[in-house]
């Protein structure tokens, strides 16, 4: 049987010269930490949604969700970063023939309002 392509998550990348450790550890009470990095010249974080997500939409705005909700402390750092960017991911395949996901117009509005971006990331069928 042939892969089918399909919707896998969204990750929340961070980048930032400054400090992000009150942030993480905000996210990290209701979300997954996939990575935490720091050095002395940058802090990199990519933070999960949890639970059951089905489609880009649910999975990005249960992560702003997250972040409106963040601490005073954890905003600040929010801010701070110089990357803030909700990373789709789709596992590609051989079927359908077509395949296509939406964002609603309030799941773009809201990225926005949060001063994020966002970007498409596809993995390439397992040989």
């Amino acid at each position: 049987m042939k892969p089918e392509i399909q919707f896998l998550n969204v990750d929340l990348e961070l980048e930032s010269k400054h400090d992000i450790s009150a942030l993480v550890a905000d996210l990290s009470k209701t979300a997954v930490v996939l990575h935490y990095d720091r050095d002395e010249y940058r802090q990199l974080a990519r933070i999960e949604a949890t639970g059951e997500v089905n489609n880009p939409d649910d999975a990005i705005n249960q992560l702003c969700e997250l972040i409106e909700s963040c601490s005073k402390a954890a905003l600040k750092q929010w801010l701070s970063c110089s990357k803030r960017t909700f990373d789709i991911g789709f596992s590609s395949g051989y079927a359908p023939k077509l395949f296509s996901q939406a964002l609603h117009v309030d799941t773009l509005l809201r990225i926005s309002a949060i001063g994020a971006g966002m970007e498409i990331t596809l993995y390439p069928v397992a040989e």
